[in-house]
């Protein structure tokens, strides 16, 4: 039984390979142990469901700021710490091919490219065409599929011995958004049995990522010869001598993105899974990060990078401030205002960090930095405004209590997060950061009661620093 096109003969004599664009490999984010240093990406179909929707290639479609080809390239060399990509090309080869080439520069990748004659007969065609280009063992993934990387890793845990490969499935058929679309997979005692898309005893979806060795090559040639050039077609040959085990990763998301429907629910994903925090706190979790997410979405289709928004988040904050020296309740409430949209702007620039990969140790460095300018000129500018209304030197003392609080509370952050978060693996921890200072300014300026603002900063700021240091020492 075949699940691709009609016998022909597999003619690879046009694969050609480019050589490397890269200009290194980028260390993996996550230290496990040794993985695959090759991974084969199939970008070769026409993507036919999606096409009317996007109008260009699928590896081209843009999901939350990055393409389909950009994100399974990061996945492999910036999550998994892959040295080397082959990707393979069919359909809109140049175009593909400039775009990967382009990504694999600017991430540090190092690429190859194996252009198939046959794509049009089935994705094991194209697999097929990467013979002799790589080394075992290696990932194969589709350009088209989103994945957790620990399923990368799951495999990488369970390699296959020599001829063997490994297919990561997915035990919770019921949780499958594209049910009627996945590619069902028969399973028992840890080996596939069978495999394809219309089966009607399955126990398993077929994910999309693999782990092989040369193995899968003689698959693909032997269903070849039948006239057989899916992918699923190679695997099913092997099955039937029991070299394709299974390996669990059910619990893990991963997304096949073929038509509009998926790929809104790839954008849903990814926002929901990129986007928030451990050490937000209860201001950041429920009230800014649902609109900072929606704002995000917008975002990661503009140029502006999270450096870019820190600054802009920044300067709404110095803007507030310039609002409550200027004194009057409407300038007073108006800051108050800007003081909070400032602080759910400020949740956007790592939210686009993540979802278009940009995050770095300086961007981080640099967001805290402006964070704490704002805070400055923030509590000094509702200082100024309470002793232009009072004249009361008490209020002084007051601002520099608010002031030190919230200093002394974004300092101890850091070493306070990090030992909740051995202590406290399981829950989130208490937590009285930025998010509920900026909310208290902006609901003291809005009832206009900038003095009483300012105690119960400096109340409440001190006290949780002093607070902190207990919790610390009892766990020290």
């Amino acid at each position: 039984m075949c699940s691709a096109t009609p016998p022909a003969q597999v003619d690879l004599s046009d694969s050609t390979t480019r050589p490397p664009s890269g200009t290194g490999t980028v260390a993996p984010r996550h230290s496990t142990r040794a993985f695959p240093q090759t991974a084969v990406i199939l970008a070769a179909g026409l993507g036919s469901r999606l096409f009317p929707a996007t109008k260009q290639p699928k590896p081209l479609v843009e999901v939350l700021g990055l393409s389909l080809a950009e994100r399974v390239l990061c996945a492999f060399v910036e999550d998994l710490g892959v040295r080397r990509i082959v990707v393979v090309l069919g359909h809109e080869a140049e175009t593909i091919e400039a775009h990967f080439t382009e990504v694999a520069r600017r991430r540090g990748a190092a690429i190859d490219f194996v252009r198939a004659r046959n794509w049009h007969l089935g994705n094991g065609a194209s697999a097929l065409s990467a013979k002799g280009r790589v080394s075992t063992p290696f990932y194969l993934a589709m350009a088209d599929h989103l994945f957790d990387p620990d399923m990368a890793r799951r495999l990488a845990a369970e390699p296959p011995r020599e001829g063997e490969v490994c297919l990561a499935v997915d035990g919770a058929t019921a949780d499958i958004f594209d049910i009627d679309d996945v590619t069902r997979v028969r399973q028992a005692n840890g080996l596939i049995e069978e495999i394809g898309k219309r089966l009607e005893a399955w126990n398993a979806a077929d994910t999309g990522l693999f782990l092989c060795t040369e193995g899968l090559f003689e698959g693909l040639e032997r269903s070849a010869a039948k006239g057989c050039h899916g992918l699923s077609d190679g695997i099913r040959e092997l099955a039937a001598k029991g070299q394709v085990r299974a390996v669990d990763v059910t619990g893990h998301r991963w997304l096949d993105v073929d038509t509009p429907e998926v790929l809104r629910h790839a954008e849903d994903w990814l926002s929901s899974a990129e986007t928030g925090k451990a050490s937000d706190g209860p201001v950041s979790r429920h009230l800014n990060r649902p609109i900072s997410r929606r704002l995000t979405r917008y975002a990661v289709r503009t140029p502006l990078t999270p450096n870019q928004i820190s600054l802009l988040s920044w300067g709404l904050s110095v803007l507030a401030a310039a609002l409550f020296i200027l004194g009057g309740y409407p300038a007073l409430a108006l800051g108050g205002l800007i003081a909070q949209i400032a602080s759910i702007i400020d949740g956007c620039d790592g939210e686009v960090a993540r979802l278009k990969r940009l995050q770095s140790d300086f961007g981080g460095w640099f967001d805290a930095v402006l964070d704490r300018y704002a805070d400055a000129f923030l509590l000094f500018g509702l200082l100024g405004h309470s002793y232009a209304a009072s004249g009361d030197p008490a209020t002084l003392f007051i601002g520099f209590a608010a002031i030190t609080g919230s200093f002394m509370s974004s300092y101890t952050a850091d070493k306070y997060d990090g030992l909740m978060a051995k202590r406290m693996a399981e829950r989130r921890p208490f937590r009285l950061g930025r998010d509920v200072r900026v909310f208290m300014i902006f609901l003291g300026a809005v009832l206009n009661l900038p003095m009483a603002t300012l105690l119960v900063i400096a109340v409440v700021m001190n006290l949780d620093v002093i607070r902190r240091i207990l919790v610390c020492r009892k766990g020290a």
